[in-house]
C-alpha cells in the first residue's frame, strides 16, 4: 500500500516548463500544439505543449514548430503545477503500436503562472510617398494602434537602407518613417519582430 500526499502548490493549475529530448528510437519528431500524453510524477494527463529553445546570450524563449531531433528543449505545457527536477515522460498514444511507444523523456524545470515565448515576425510595406530621407508606408499595418504599438521600431529596405517608424498617418495603417538615405518607389520595406505565443490552456 503507498499513500500519496499533495503540497498546496502541487493543487494549482499553472505552466509547467519541461527541459525534453524526443526519445531516439521513436520515429517521429513532436509537434508543437500536438497534444501528447504525459506522465508527470504519479500523475498521467493529457495536455497540449509548446516546444521552444532560449537563444544564447539573449533572455528569449524562442518558439519551435518541431521538436529538435537529437537535442534538449524546453517544452512549456498546462497542467498541475509540480517541483522541479519531477521525471516526465511523453507518449503520443497508450494503446499496442508497432514502433517505441515513448515520444520523449525530461524532467520539469519550473512551474509558473506565464512564461514569455515569442517567434520571429517580418512585416512587408511599400511606399506611396517619398521626400527627400523621409516616406509613407503603406500596407504594413492594419490601423493607427498597431502603428502606435510599433513607434520607433527600426526598419529596412530590401537594398539595406536603414529606417525608423515616425507616426501613423490616418486610420488605414500607414505611416511615416524617415531613413538614411533617400529610398525608391519600387523597394519594399521590411519590419523584423517579436510576437508573443500563448501556450494552449489544456488540460
Amino acid at each position: 500500500l503507498v499513500l500519496v500526499g499533495l503540497l498546496p502548490g502541487e493543487a494549482q493549475m499553472g505552466l509547467v516548463q519541461v527541459r525534453i529530448k524526443r526519445h531516439r528510437w521513436h520515429p517521429k519528431l513532436l509537434k508543437s500544439n500536438d497534444a501528447l500524453l504525459l506522465s508527470v510524477g504519479w500523475r498521467r494527463y493529457q495536455s497540449v505543449p509548446t516546444f521552444s529553445l532560449e537563444d544564447r546570450g539573449e533572455k528569449r524563449m524562442r518558439f519551435l514548430k518541431y521538436s529538435l531531433e537529437h537535442a534538449h528543449c524546453t517544452m512549456t505545457m498546462f497542467g498541475p503545477m509540480v517541483p522541479p527536477n519531477v521525471g516526465v515522460m511523453a507518449f503520443r498514444s497508450w494503446k499496442k503500436v508497432d514502433h517505441f511507444r515513448i515520444a520523449a523523456t525530461g524532467g520539469v524545470l519550473e512551474s509558473a503562472p506565464n512564461f514569455n515565448i515569442v517567434k520571429k515576425l517580418k512585416l512587408v510595406g511599400e511606399p506611396y510617398k517619398i521626400f527627400k530621407n523621409t516616406a509613407f508606408i503603406k500596407n504594413m499595418f492594419n490601423s493607427d494602434l498597431e502603428v502606435s504599438k510599433y513607434a520607433h521600431t527600426k526598419i529596412q529596405t530590401v537594398s539595406g537602407i536603414r529606417g525608423e517608424i515616425k507616426k501613423a498617418e490616418g486610420t488605414k495603417g500607414s505611416f511615416r518613417a524617415t531613413f538614411e538615405d533617400r529610398i525608391l518607389m519600387s523597394d519594399l520595406v521590411l519590419c523584423k519582430c517579436w510576437v508573443k505565443v500563448p501556450p494552449k490552456e489544456f488540460y
